[in-house]
Formats: structure tokens, sequence, C-alpha cells
């Protein structure tokens, strides 16, 4: 029986839908929080912390909860922005102090700079002790509380080690092994005590002894995906600052993974096309999908819906008792014509069947397909991002799943998918469908067609009467604060100021943006690349945060608020500008992100941080929460944008 049988991760989100938010308690809030941090559904506990702190404002342990889920996500630096605000207001009890300190050692993990690398390890340290200090001293008084030493304790050590500091990592990680051997004594034998004593022993070299504890942790009934995801990344960490590679491989095998998976593959073929996947192949090809997700041990899937390698997936997965997270490239009834009528059959209940038991259904876009080919491959882009940001949240590389016969087919399919694959992560697992058909009894030779002729994903003709230019874009909104205090002779310096500067950007930029505009403070562009656009975003807040800016305001300090989504928007010829312009809801929603942006920063959607989770190493993101956008908009996951490794953070 698979972990995720037992998670249900999809009841906690139904439980979540029907909160009484109003009048819920903090404790109850709390508890949803909290369980959502045991299965890996860190970004929507740190969601559920938030909304319970718009009710109870003081309640401090929301605040903690909040910055842990942050922390579990990937999001240090917003997790240390609550956590230091809860340590100056008094809160300083060992969970606030070693939360804060686990924050800092992330950062330290994730920076490149040298100096903010050591700066924030001394943070982590300190912050660790003060736990550890203040643990001995109730001690000392009489308390007996063994439970919370052995923690910030092994944290010590761990820090220590990294800073190549041996002598008093061993010192550390004595005294937290002894700690935990006595509270097994005594009959504690919980998950996080035979987790502590076994990175105790990997830190004293001891590699037999930890691969004994770590895998006797990892068994217990109570141990919970995140739990060993956490244990698992830093047992990983400390096994690769030894000189004797083998000692990572023997950690690594200590500890199973959640098992992320994103799939793609044929669809059913239609009447007469050529023989890559007949009906009669169903039933082989389910086979052969039960049997890679087994090897794999797949628990948390990824996939499209279309008729034929998609539904069988999902529902492979849901009878395996995992997550399924279902994305569609545009408005559900129209991919129903595109992408699953077409077989006949059953297929449309069967993909009523699989929405309807999936933990999560995404839209590239709720409007139409309108012909629109590239929405299929945004659609796999924007898939395969977030089967990578879920990997990231639990240290693990996903894989990826193929029913498919090894050509290169048309836009938005298989082949496509692989090639994208193979360039970031690994070898993906293919089921060869040419194969398949061999199996089958009685079939006809497949009947030769030029596969670039034929579309994988959906049906010729659907929607051909509608011919907008719509394609996908990324959309870039900035606006300057601070521009209203600037006086109105010195306006037009401003003016030049900022255009000149942004233009020199785009001058050097590898592709220019398909359509610029600006009025007075604000700006405006289109892109057809990300990579040019995340350039641009990223020299621009540069520009105002880091810039000398005395000669028009007092403070000499002026701030830009960005922010970027990427979708499909409509390119039509604007008759007051003279020129073509872009239109479009999701020009409305780059639009509707850019007011609610803290100033200095870059805000991005979840489907520019899922695009930049995949192939774009040079940039990175923290989670700023589900967050209400200007004008009604709606509520939205944001997303605040930096360069990898911290590297445009200054210590303050």
């Amino acid at each position: 029986m698979s972990q995720l049988a037992k998670r249900h991760t999809l009841s906690l989100r139904q439980q979540w839908r029907v909160f009484d938010k109003q009048n819920s308690s903090p404790k109850a809030y709390l508890d949803l929080c909290g369980r959502m941090i045991q299965v890996g559904e860190f970004l929507l506990a740190h969601d559920v912390a938030k909304e319970g702190l718009e009710k109870h404002k003081n309640d401090w342990s929301l605040s903690q909860k909040a910055a842990h889920a942050l922390c579990k996500a990937g999001s240090p630096m917003m997790a240390t922005k609550i956590l230091e605000e809860l340590v100056t207001s008094g809160v300083r009890d060992v969970e606030t102090q070693s939360l804060l300190a686990s924050a800092y050692k992330d950062l330290c993990e994730y920076s490149i700079n040298p100096e903010n690398k050591s700066h924030y390890a001394e943070l982590a340290i300190f912050r660790y002790k003060e736990a550890f200090v203040a643990q001995l001293e109730e001690a000392e008084s009489g308390v007996d509380n063994l439970d919370s030493q052995y923690y910030p304790c092994i944290n010590v050590a761990f820090m220590h080690f990294v800073s190549h500091n041996i002598r008093k990592a061993h010192k550390y990680a004595n005294f937290a092994r002894e700690i935990c051997r006595t509270l097994r004594e005594r009959g504690d034998a919980s998950y996080w005590v035979l987790a502590t004593e076994a990175e105790a022993s990997l830190l004293l070299g001891e590699i037999d002894e930890a691969v004994l504890t770590y895998t006797g942790a990892v068994n217990l009934e109570e141990a919970k995906p995140s739990h060993i995801a956490s244990t698992r990344k830093q047992a990983l960490q400390i096994s690769s600052l030894y000189t004797d590679s083998s000692i990572r491989d023997k950690i690594a095998a200590a500890f199973p993974v959640l098992g992320i998976v994103a799939c793609s593959g044929h669809v059913i073929d239609n009447s007469g096309a050529n023989r890559r996947f007949p009906p009669e192949a169903e039933k082989i090809a389910k086979q052969r999908i039960e049997e890679s997700l087994e090897r794999i041990g797949a628990n948390c899937g990824y996939s499209s819906a279309a008729c034929g390698t998609d539904i069988l997936f999902l529902e492979t997965m849901i009878e395996r008792g995992g997550e399924t997270h279902i994305f569609l490239p545009f408005a559900k009834d129209e991919f129903i014509e595109t992408s699953v009528r077409r077989a006949g059959g059953d297929w449309v209940t069967r993909l009523e069947n699989v929405l309807d038991h999936a933990t999560s259904v995404h839209y590239v876009t709720h409007e139409g397909y309108y012909g629109d080919d590239s929405l299929f491959s945004f659609c796999n882009q924007v898939m395969i991002g977030f089967a990578a940001m879920r990997g990231r949240g639990l240290d693990e590389d996903p894989q990826l799943l193929v029913f498919w016969d090894g050509k290169p087919g048309s836009v938005g399919g298989t082949g496509e998918l692989v090639d994208s694959w193979k360039s970031v992560f690994n070898e993906p697992v293919i089921i060869d469908a040419n194969e398949v058909l061999t199996d089958l009894p009685g079939l006809k030779a497949a009947r030769v067609v030029d596969a670039s002729l034929e579309s994988e994903m959906y049906h010729d003709g659907f929607g051909d009467d509608l011919k907008p230019s719509r394609s996908v874009k990324t959309m870039i909104f900035a606006d300057v604060a601070g521009f209203s205090e600037i006086t109105e002779d010195l306006t037009s310096q401003f003016v030049g100021a900022f255009h000149g500067g942004v233009a020199q950007m785009i001058d050097k930029l590898p592709n220019q943006p398909s359509f610029v505009n600006t009025w007075g403070d604000s700006f405006f562009a289109v892109f057809e690349d990300l990579e040019s656009a995340l350039k641009l975003v990223l020299g621009m807040r540069d520009y105002f945060t880091d810039g000398k800016w005395s000669e028009w305001l007092p403070n000499g300090n002026m701030d830009v608020r960005i922010s970027m989504h990427a979708g499909p928007a409509y390119e039509e010829f604007d008759p007051i500008l003279k020129r073509r312009n872009f239109f479009g809801s999701h020009v409305n929603q780059a639009a509707r992100i850019e007011p609610i942006v803290f100033p200095g920063s870059v805000f991005v959607s979840e489907t520019v941080a899922a695009l930049i989770s995949f192939g774009y190493e040079e940039y990175d993101f923290e989670y700023a929460g589900n967050i209400d956008l200007a004008k009604k908009y709606g509520t939205y996951p944001v997303y605040i944008l930096q360069r990898k490794g911290y590297s445009d953070k200054l210590i303050s």
C-alpha cells in the first residue's frame, strides 16, 4: 500500500474548501495547517496559516506555522521575515529560535556568495545555540525536557560540520546522540529521535550505524513524507561532504522518495489514422503503465487528460491511491472536443471521473482553443514545471513516463516533451508503442504516415472558423514607486533617465520585445521568450533599487514594482496607437499583479514560477502567498523572483 493512500491529500484540500474561515479557532487552523505540512502540501499550509492570522492577528503559533511551511516550500527568506518579527516581539521559545535557525541554515545552503554563506551559517549556529542553551537552563532548574534538547543540539553539530569545524561538530553530535539514546531507553523511539540519532552517527563517521538507524526511522508508521524528505535532504548534504562517494549512495538507499512522475503519450487513434495507439491496444498499454509506475514507486502524478495515455495514467494513479494533478490547455468543453470525444466509447465519462478524483486541476487558459496549437506545448511546459516545483519542495527529481513510438510528432506532442525533459532532467521512462502493437494478435501492419502531418493532441478542423491572432507571450508591467514625490520641474529629467536606462537594457537583450509601451512612470512589454523577459525585469529592479536618485528625491531611494505573467495573448492592430498591440485576460492578469508588488521586488505568477522551475537555472523564486490581485481580479498564488543562490541579496 502506498504512502499516499494513507495521506488523504485530496481530503485535506476538500476540508479547506469547506473550512469555516470566519468562526474557526486558532487551534482549528493550526491542526489543518499541521496536517498539510505532514503530507507535503507546504504552499497550501502557508495559505491556511496566513488566513488564520487574518482572523487571529496575535496568535504567534500561526506565525510559526506559516514560517515553517515557507521553509519547507523552499522560501527561507520570506520565513526569516516572519520569524525575526516574532523574536523581536519577545517570542523566543525553542520552536521559534529553531525555526529561525533552520531558515538561516537554508539560506546558507542556497547562497553562492561566500560572504553571505558564512554570515547565514553564523546566524544559524547562534540561533540553534540560543535554543539549546535555553533548554539546558530549564533542565538545570529541574525541568526534564530532553525531548526538546536534541533538535537544536544536532543542528549545531550539522552547521559546524558544513563549516568544516569537525571538532565542535563531533562534540555536539555526541551530545545529541546520548540524549536520543537516553530517550529510547525510556521507551521513546519516535521518528525524530531515531532520525536524530542516525544523523549524529553520520556526523561521527559511523556510516553503517547511521544507515541502520535511518532505515528504522523511515519504516515507522508515524514517518510522514515531509519528515522523510527533510531528513533525507540533510543526510545527503552531510554524506556529500565526505570524500568517499560511496557514502552518499549508501545513505540515499536508506530513504524512500515520494515518487513524483509526469506523464504524456499518444492519444487513441482516429479511424483510418496512422496506427500508433489503436483502441484494441488499450488493455496492454494500461498493463505497461501499471508495471512502470510500480517500478518507479509513483505516488504523485502530473498529466493532461486526453483520451489514451493521459487518462489511463490518471486512472492508474487513482487506483494506486496517489495524487493526480491535471493540466488542461484551454476550456474544458473545447478540450473534450479536441482531445477526448474523438476516440468515441466512454472516454468523456472517464475524463469526468478522473477530474472528479483529481487532487488539483489547472487550466493554462480558461478560454477556447481557436486552433492555437501552441497551447498544447505551453500546457506541457507548465505541467512539467509544476512537477519540478513539487520535487524542489521535497528535494526529489521527478520522473517522466511516456507511451511513445519514438517519432518526433507534432507541436505539443510527446516527442517535443521528451526532448525538453532530457535537456533538463533524467532519461524518461519509455513504454515503446511499437512493441505494444507487435503484441496485439492479428493487427494489420501499421500504415506509414508522416508523423509531422498528424496532430497528437487535437482534432483537425475544430475552431478553424475563428482565426484571431493569438499566441503564448510573457507580459511585464512596471511602475516606479515614489514617482509622485518628484517635483514638477524635475519630471521630464526623471522620465528621461527612467526611459533611457530601460532602453539601454532592452538593447542588450538576446531577443527584443514584441511590444513596448510607456506612460509616465509606467512600463508595459511583451516578449516571445521568457529568458529575455527575466533578464529585463531583474535588470530594471536593480537599476532602481541600487541606483542613486538624490538628484530627484531627498532620500536618494527609488524602487520599482514589477509584475510578470505568461499565457496566450491576442495581437491586434490598435487604431489609437496605429500599431499592433496585445490584449486579453492574461495581459489583464499581469497588470493586476503589479499594484500588489512589494516596492523593489518582482512578483511573478505561478505559471512563470513553474516555467522557471524547468530549465532556467540562473533564476529562483520564493512563495509570497495566495494573494488578492488588484481591482477585484481574484486570488492567485504569486512568487517573488530572484537570481539563483541569493546572489542579488545583500546582508543587512
